[in-house]
C-alpha cells in the first residue's frame, strides 16, 4: 500500500474516532433535567397570651408524611418545618382555639396570625421554583368575656390555608377536611357564653 494512501485511512480513522469522542462529550455535557421531587414547609402560628389563657389551641397541619397531624400550642409562637418526600401532596394548616371553660375575666386581648411557606425541590434538593409565600392571615381584637366564644369560631373559619403540590411541581388552590373537632362550627355554644355577633362590641375588630 503506498503512503498516500495509508495517509488518507489515517486521517479517516483518526476523524472517526474524534468525531466519536466529541459526541460522547456533547452527550455527558447536557444539563440533568430538573424534576419536581419534593416540598419543604414552614408553618408560624402565633397568638395573644390573653387566648392561651382563656382556650386550647389546637393546631391542625399535614405532617412529612403528607397525613393530617395535631398539636397543641403551649406558648405564643408554634412554628414546624415539614419535608415531604412524595408528590403529588397537600400542605396547609388550620387553627382551632375552645374555651377552657367560662372566662373569668371583663375583657381580653385576642390576637392570632397564621402563615405558610413552602418551596419545591428538584431531585437534587434544589429550588425548583419560586417559594411560595402565603398571606399572613390575622384575627385580632379587644373584646368582653361574654362574646369570647363567637370570636374563637370567627378564628377557626378565617385562619386556615391549603394548598395542592402536583407531581410536576404546580401550585393550586385546596381544601382539606381536618375531621373531628376541626370543622369550622362553634365548638364553644355549651359554654354559656353569648353566640351573638361580636362585631359591635369590641374596641377594635378585624
Amino acid at each position: 500500500m503506498s503512503m498516500k494512501k495509508m495517509k488518507f485511512i489515517s486521517m479517516l480513522l483518526g476523524g472517526l474516532i474524534l468525531g466519536s469522542l466529541t459526541a460522547c462529550s456533547s452527550s455527558d455535557d447536557e444539563p440533568e433535567t430538573k424534576k419536581a421531587s419534593s416540598a419543604r414547609t414552614e408553618y408560624t402560628i402565633s397568638v395573644s397570651q390573653d387566648l392561651l389563657n382563656a382556650a386550647t389551641v389546637m393546631i391542625y397541619y399535614i405532617n412529612d408524611k403528607g397525613a393530617k397531624t395535631q398539636e397543641t400550642m403551649t406558648q405564643t409562637t408554634w412554628k414546624k418545618t415539614v419535608n415531604t418526600t412524595t408528590l403529588p401532596t397537600k400542605v396547609g394548616f388550620y387553627v382551632h382555639p375552645q374555651l377552657k371553660g367560662e372566662p373569668t375575666g371583663e375583657e381580653y386581648d385576642i390576637d392570632v396570625t397564621g402563615q405558610m411557606t413552602f418551596t419545591v425541590l428538584d431531585q437534587n434538593n434544589a429550588t425548583f421554583d419560586t417559594p411560595f409565600v402565603g398571606e399572613k392571615l390575622e384575627v385580632k381584637g379587644v373584646l368582653g368575656a361574654e362574646y369570647l366564644g363567637q370570636y374563637l369560631t370567627r378564628i377557626s373559619n378565617r385562619v386556615q390555608q391549603a394548598k395542592s403540590i402536583a407531581a410536576d411541581g404546580k401550585v393550586s388552590e385546596s381544601t382539606i377536611d381536618w375531621g373531628g373537632n376541626a370543622d369550622g362550627e362553634d365548638q364553644n355554644i355549651n359554654t354559656g357564653i353569648s353566640d351573638e355577633g361580636a362585631s359591635g362590641t369590641t374596641r377594635t375588630a378585624m
